[in-house]
């Protein structure tokens, strides 16, 4: 028996139904595996600030093909990793001094709020993160020139500054930290070999201490420090950059949690 217009369009319908009612396909693997292999190479300033990501080289390195580049890159955008320019493509975002100094201020706030947290929530699990991931970043100390130009060091560094805020409750702080500790992170590879202390181990050791201690105030001024002697590392080395703009200081004073 021969269906009806009616019988027809039902089943459409119900098929266009199920259809929407299925869930987003996840995102595809090779814009994943682009997107990253992308983002550190743009973090190590392998891909250099203001430099043109033309597609026919970048499909050959990556081994991948427009569409994925595109779709890759146009996230990065949103990262601040990559500037897109109507009808002329993609750049990886430039550096300057303003932008460095805008960074660490940033960073203070947020380092220290999540910190504040972290101590002040962390169990004896997050203790012994902070502890395991010292060690690992500790055990680079002999051979840190060379090893800071490998990934093995900036993995590291990474999870021991991660480990000692890792019990901060608030997921968007610690998405907004992660952001401009990967902003910053470009301008240490930019300056990594000029420094006369590259891996800052005796700073790193004092804020582990203070933090295992559950000594707030200290934390919070050791952190403080350690992010702005980076970024005066990285001016002092890079004097291409010039000469920062004036600032006012303000002195502001941490309370010690009670």
């Amino acid at each position: 028996m021969p269906r009806t217009t009616k019988q027809t369009t039902s089943r459409t319908t119900n098929r266009t139904a199920k259809d929407s009612a299925k869930p987003a396909a996840p995102e595809s693997m090779p814009v994943l595996d682009v997107r990253e292999r992308l983002r550190e190479d743009i973090l190590t300033c392998t891909l250099a600030p203001g430099q043109r990501l033309k597609f026919d080289p970048l499909r050959g390195c990556y081994d991948a093909s427009v569409g994925t580049l595109r779709e890759a890159l146009s996230q990065l955008v949103s990262e601040g990793l990559v500037v897109a320019e109507a009808n002329r493509g993609f750049n990886v975002a430039p550096v300057s001094v303003a932008d460095l100094l805008d960074i660490t201020e940033l960073r203070i706030d947020l380092e220290c709020k999540a910190m504040t947290a972290s101590i002040q929530d962390g169990d004896d699990e997050w203790e012994a993160r902070v502890l395991a991931a010292f060690h690992l970043l500790q055990k680079l100390e002999g051979d840190m020139q060379r090893e800071r130009e490998q990934p093995l060091w900036a993995a590291r560094h990474q999870r021991f500054h991660e480990a000692l805020v890792s019990a901060c409750p608030s997921p968007w702080l610690l998405r907004f930290r992660r952001m401009l500790f990967d902003q910053a992170r470009r301008y240490r590879g930019l300056s990594m070999k000029h420094s006369a202390n590259p891996g800052r181990m005796d700073q790193h050791r004092q804020l582990m201490e203070a933090a295992l201690r559950r000594d707030v105030a200290a934390a919070c001024a050791l952190a403080e420090a350690h992010i702005r002697d980076t970024a005066k590392t990285i001016l002092d080395s890079l004097p291409g950059y010039g000469k920062p703009p004036a600032r006012k200081v303000v002195v502001r004073r941490r309370a010690a949690a009670t």
